[in-house]
C-alpha cells in the first residue's frame, strides 16, 4: 500500500471522528462489514451468529468495553455480566423471542467505536424477515493486514449464508438514539462528499431489502468495496458463473470470492472513497453498481431518526441509493 494511502487512512482514523460537548466520540469512521440473513429464529442461524461472535471476540475481545445485557436492554461493562457471553443465553431463546447483540470498545457507553459488533434477529413470523450481523474494524487494519477484512467477511458469509451484504469504509454512530438523531446531518454531509463511504442503518435496511424494488420484490442495498450477493439474486443475472465472468470482463481488478450460497465481489485491493466535490467517483464501484442495478432496491424509508437539519429522510435516502447510476 502506498505511503499516500497510509497517510490518508491515518488522517481519516484520527480526524473523521466527532465528539460531543462531553468529549465523547459520537461518530467514527471505520471499516464495516454487514450481512443480512433469513430465519434468525432457527437454532442453526443462532449457532452461526455465535461462531462469528467467537471469531470477533478472539481477535478483538481485549478492545471491547461494553455489552448489551439481554434482560435489562442496557449496556454493561464487557466481561462483567450476562451480555458478555451470548453462549449462556442465545440458544435458550424460544422461536418466538427476538435477540439483539451489541458490543463496542468506546470509552463511554454512548461512544461510537471502530471496534464493534451488532446483531439483530426477530422472532418467528408468518412473513419473511431479515436479521443482520455487523462488525467493524479500525481503518488502520488495511495497513496492518490488507487481506484481513475480505477474509473476515468471507468467513462470516460461509457461516451465516446471507442473502446479501457489503463491506468497506463506513460510519459508526452512537448506540444512543437521541445522539444518533442529533448528529445525523453530519453523517449525511460526509456521505454526500465521499460517495464510497457507506451510510449503514441495518435495522431500516433489513425491512426494505425484502420489498424495495418497484415490483415489490427484495434485492440488494447496493455496492461497496465488498459486495455480497446470494444465489437467489445471482440467478436473475444468469447465475454465479455468468456474473463472475461478466464482472471480471468489466474490469480485471475485480476479485470474485465464492462461498456456498453466493459470491463476494471485491472492487480492487482496497476501498475507494472518492470525492464528489472534486468530481472523483470510485470507478469500480460505479461499474459494479450499473451492472447490478437490476437487482438493487430503489425504495426505502428514512435512515435513522427524524429531526432538524438535512439528513437521510426518504427522498435523500433513495437518492443516495441511486448515487452511482448517472456516473
Amino acid at each position: 500500500m502506498s505511503s499516500e494511502t497510509n497517510e490518508m487512512l491515518s488522517v481519516l482514523n484520527d480526524h473523521l471522528a466527532v465528539k460531543d460537548g462531553r468529549g465523547v466520540v459520537v461518530l467514527q469512521v471505520a471499516i464495516i462489514a454487514t450481512v443480512y440473513f433469513e430465519d434468525a429464529y432457527r437454532r442453526e442461524a443462532r449457532e452461526a451468529i455465535l461462531s462469528c461472535c467467537d471469531d470477533y471476540f478472539q481477535r478483538y475481545g481485549t478492545r471491547l468495553r461494553w455489552a448489551l445485557n439481554p434482560d435489562t436492554k442496557y449496556p454493561e461493562p464487557f466481561g462483567k455480566g450476562k451480555g458478555s457471553d451470548p453462549h449462556a443465553w442465545l440458544l435458550a431463546l424460544e422461536e418466538g423471542e427476538e435477540f439483539s447483540l451489541i458490543y463496542h470498545g468506546g470509552e463511554h457507553a454512548d461512544s461510537a467505536s471502530s471496534f464493534s459488533l451488532d446483531a439483530l434477529g426477530d422472532e418467528r413470523r408468518p412473513f419473511v424477515e431479515l436479521g443482520y450481523f455487523k462488525v467493524s474494524f479500525p481503518l488502520l487494519s488495511l495497513v496492518e493486514d490488507p487481506g484481513m477484512v475480505p477474509d473476515a467477511l468471507l468467513e462470516i458469509c460461509r457461516k451465516i449464508k446471507p442473502v446479501s451484504g457489503y463491506g468497506g469504509i463506513g460510519i459508526i454512530e452512537s448506540k444512543n438514539g437521541g445522539i444518533e438523531s442529533e448528529y445525523s446531518p453530519v453523517v449525511y454531509s460526509w456521505a454526500q462528499r465521499l460517495p464510497g463511504l457507506e451510510a449503514d442503518y441495518p435495522t431500516s435496511h433489513s425491512i426494505w431489502l425484502t420489498k424495495g424494488r418497484e415490483d415489490g420484490r427484495g434485492g440488494i442495498k447496493g455496492v461497496n468495496w465488498l459486495t455480497v450477493i446470494s444465489d437467489r439474486w445471482l440467478a436473475e443475472l444468469g447465475g454465479a458463473d455468468v456474473v463472475a465472468a461478466r464482472v471480471t470482463a468489466l474490469d480485471p481488478r475485480f476479485i470474485i470470492h465464492r462461498f456456498d450460497g453466493g459470491v463476494m465481489i471485491q472492487a480492487g485491493p482496497r476501498p475507494d472513497l472518492g470525492d464528489a466535490e472534486q468530481g472523483l467517483w470510485p470507478e469500480l464501484y460505479v461499474k459494479l453498481a450499473k451492472y447490478l442495478k437490476p437487482i438493487r432496491i430503489t425504495m426505502t424509508g428514512s435512515f435513522g431518526y427524524g429531526g432538524p437539519g438535512v439528513r437521510f429522510d426518504r427522498e435523500h435516502a433513495q437518492a443516495w441509493l441511486r448515487r452511482f447510476d448517472q456516473r
